[in-house]
């Protein structure tokens, strides 16, 4: 049997954020212009041309629409979107101290 398990893996947060669609409820956004009502299917954002290699969600992820994603979209790297928002936010706060 195969599943799919949670990895800490660490990554590059501009590549990530250059290269991210985000899913929600009704449609995907991008997030390098944000530019919104994507497909999450869609492999670059028709606005600024950011090919989509990481996908996050903001809607409630269950395993069957998962592993629909995975089986049509196996380049892609799913990544926990709540994660990557506190990960950005230290940064960003870390940026804001610096200055």
């Amino acid at each position: 049997m195969r599943g799919f398990l949670r990895i800490w893996k660490k990554f590059d947060l501009e590549e990530v954020e250059k290269h991210l669609i985000v899913v929600g409820e009704l449609s995907s956004e991008c997030y390098a212009c944000h530019h919104l009502g994507l497909d999450a299917r869609d492999a670059v954002c028709p606005q600024c041309g950011a090919a989509f290699k990481y996908m996050g969600f903001r809607r409630h992820l269950t395993m069957n629409y998962l592993q629909k994603l995975n089986d049509e979209l196996p380049h892609m790297t799913f990544i926990d979107f709540e994660d990557f928002k506190k990960v950005r936010g230290k940064r960003d706060a870390r940026r804001l101290l610096d200055m």
